[in-house]
C-alpha cells in the first residue's frame, strides 16, 4: 500500500492516517493517526516487508509482529504504550494501533546534550527498571533495550518501546521467533552471553540497561568500532573504560551500579530489576529543567500528581 493510499482511506473504517510516517525502521514504520470513532490520536505501526521477502519470511515477520502486539498489550504499565487494537494477521499489510507517544528518544537526547545529569540519567533508568520488573515477573525479556527504544515524554515519564524481539521464557503461549544463525538485538547494547551463544535472561536486559546508563552519563557508548562484529568482540572480551574515568563527578555509588550491570558474567550482575531500581532511585533528585524537551516545572503534571498520590497510598505508615 502506497503512502498516498494509506492517507486516502480509513483503516478498519476508523483510523485516519497523517500524510507521512513519523518514523521508519528496518522492519516497520509508524504513522500518526486519529481514531475518528473515539476522537483520539493514535500511532499506527505497519510491517515493512523486504522486497525480496519470500512466503516463509513474510509469515515469520507477521508472527513476530503479532507477538509484539500481544506482549505489549499484556504489559499493562504506565511505562509501556497502550495497545488499542490490531488488524487481522492475514491482512495484506498488518498493522498495530497504539497510544501516541510524544517526546524525544533518549538516543536523540544524548546526541543533543552529550551527557545527562546524574539525576536525569538515574531517573530515566529507574523508570525503565519499573517496566523491566513487570516484564521479568511475566517471564518476558526485552532483548533490545537501548536509548533508541526509550522515549522521554514532556512530563518526564519514560516509555519503553519495541517489544518486537522480546522472548517469553518457559512459556508455551508465545512462540520464540529467531531466525537460524541470527542473534537478535543491537551489539552495542547486548550482553556477552547473548552474543556468544544466544542465551537470553532477565540479567541480559540488565546488561543492556547498564550500557544505556553508561551512555547517558558519559555521552558515548560502552564500546565503539567500525563494524558490528568488532563491537560484539569488545562486548565479549574487553573491559570498558570506567564511568568515573570519563566523568569524575559521577557519585562512586552510582558508578558501582553501572559497573555491576556491566559484569561479563550474568551471575555477577544484580539479581533483578527491583534491586537496581532501589540503588538508582536515590540519585533521581534535583532534576533540572530541560527547555524544549520537558514542560516547564510551573505547569502542573497530572501524571506526577497521580504518582505522588500513589506513593503515599502504598507507603506503609511508621509506628
Amino acid at each position: 500500500m502506497t503512502e498516498t493510499a494509506r492517507h486516502s482511506r480509513l483503516l478498519d473504517g476508523r483510523y485516519r492516517l497523517s500524510t507521512a510516517p513519523l518514523a521508519r525502521g528496518g522492519m516497520g514504520e509508524v504513522w500518526e493517526g486519529r481514531d475518528v470513532r473515539l476522537g483520539r490520536e493514535v500511532a499506527v505501526k505497519f510491517i515493512r516487508f523486504p522486497r525480496d521477502c519470500d512466503d516463509g519470511e513474510r509469515a515469520e515477520l507477521v508472527r513476530r509482529f503479532t507477538r509484539e502486539a500481544r506482549i505489549t498489550a499484556e504489559l499493562q504499565h504506565p511505562g509501556v504504550p497502550t495497545v488499542f487494537g490490531m488488524s487481522a494477521p492475514e491482512e495484506e499489510q498488518p498493522y498495530l494501533v497504539m497510544q501516541r507517544i510524544h517526546g524525544v528518544s533518549v538516543a536523540d537526547l544524548v546526541a543533543e546534550q552529550e551527557q545527562l545529569s546524574v539525576g536525569w540519567a538515574s531517573g530515566v533508568a529507574a523508570q525503565v527498571c519499573a517496566v523491566l520488573a513487570v516484564a521479568h515477573r511475566a517471564s518476558l525479556v526485552h532483548r533490545d533495550l537501548k536509548p533508541g527504544n526509550l522515549m522521554l515524554e514532556p512530563d518526564g515519564t519514560v516509555k519503553v518501546l519495541d517489544f518486537g524481539l522480546a522472548v517469553a521464557l518457559g512459556r508455551t503461549d508465545m512462540s520464540q521467533i529467531t531466525r537460524a544463525g541470527h542473534t537478535p538485538g543491537t551489539p552495542a547494547y547486548m550482553a556477552p552471553e547473548q552474543l556468544m551463544s544466544g542465551t537470553t535472561s532477565a540479567r541480559g536486559d540488565l546488561y543492556s540497561l547498564g550500557c544505556t546508563v553508561y551512555e547517558m552519563l558519559t555521552g558515548q557508548p560502552v564500546f565503539t568500532a567500525s563494524t558490528s562484529f568488532a563491537v560484539a568482540s569488545k562486548q565479549v572480551g574487553k573491559d570498558p573504560v570506567r564511568v568515573r574515568d570519563l566523568r569524575p563527578e559521577v557519585p562512586p555509588e552510582l558508578a558501582e551500579v553501572v559497573n555491576a550491570l556491566l559484569e561479563k558474567q550474568p551471575e555477577n550482575r544484580p539479581a533483578g530489576a527491583v534491586e537496581v531500581y532501589e540503588r538508582l532511585i536515590r540519585f533521581a533528585q534535583e532534576l533540572e529543567p530541560m527547555p524544549g524537551v520537558l514542560h516547564p516545572p510551573s505547569l502542573p503534571s497530572p501524571q506526577r500528581m497521580y504518582g505522588a498520590a500513589l506513593a503515599r497510598v502504598f507507603t506503609p505508615a511508621h509506628s
